[in-house]
């Protein structure tokens, strides 16, 4: 038996997720899409991207023919690696959560949009090291997710009979207080009309964040003082 969210979502409701909404991703709009906004006016060029919670790779096929990027899709669900791989043989799938990815490359662009949202708090910290793993330094980390300003635990609907929360929060603190991250851009909007908005009723803002990845170039130089 599943015992925590992680390990729900990889072994039943990741493939419910996706039968749910598998309509909608055949008319995904890339043109509206705000990952893609974001990329676009910040003129990034990514040659390696990976994305993590990718369904059935939509996303990171768009990216792939916009920008010929290498790209890879990763996602727990076996039905969306399955549809992915029949619509897009092109791409390199991998069957995963956040918290354990079998990559070894670090990537120009990294992708989590609408996934820690539901990440176990247990696995929470991992999840955001195997993200900061796959990004590379000087490359770009575009999250999306709510973005309350409290911390909001509201019970996932689909899952009633389940203890299983949606955990509402501003991501992107979790990897710019470590002062390795900084925003380059935030896109904010409201989560039932998917649509830019500056008044958002606050458990239904979103956000998607563009920041890049900095180990050393940040940091300023000061000489050793010369003892006497």
């Amino acid at each position: 038996m599943p015992r925590n969210q992680d390990e729900i979502f990889s072994a039943f409701e990741g493939d419910n997720y996706f039968t749910r909404n598998k309509v909608a991703l055949e008319g995904f709009d890339a043109e509206a899409d705000l990952p893609l906004k974001l990329i676009n006016l910040y003129c990034v060029r990514p040659r390696s991207v990976v994305e993590i919670g990718a369904a059935n790779g939509f996303r990171v096929a768009a990216i792939a023919e916009r920008y010929g990027a290498r790209v890879v899709a990763v996602d727990p669900s076996a039905k969306a690696i399955e549809n992915g791989r029949k619509r897009f043989p092109h791409i390199k799938f991998v069957q995963a959560t956040a918290a354990d990815v079998p990559l070894q490359d670090a990537f120009d662009l990294v992708i989590v949009n609408f996934v820690l949202h539901w990440i176990d708090r247990n696995t929470l910290l991992r999840s955001v090291a195997e993200i900061d793993r796959l990004v590379a330094d000087g490359g770009f980390l575009i999250l999306g997710d709510f973005a309350p300003h409290n911390l909001l635990r509201v019970p996932y609907h689909h899952l009633a009979e389940k203890v299983v929360y949606t955990y509402k929060q501003d991501y992107s603190d979790l990897f710019v207080v470590s002062v390795l991250y900084h925003t380059v851009g935030t896109l904010t909007s409201g989560h039932a009309s998917q649509s830019l908005s500056a008044v958002v009723a606050e458990d239904e803002r979103t956000s998607v964040w563009l920041l890049q990845k900095q180990l050393q170039d940040h940091y300023l130089d000061c000489a050793v003082p010369h003892s006497r």
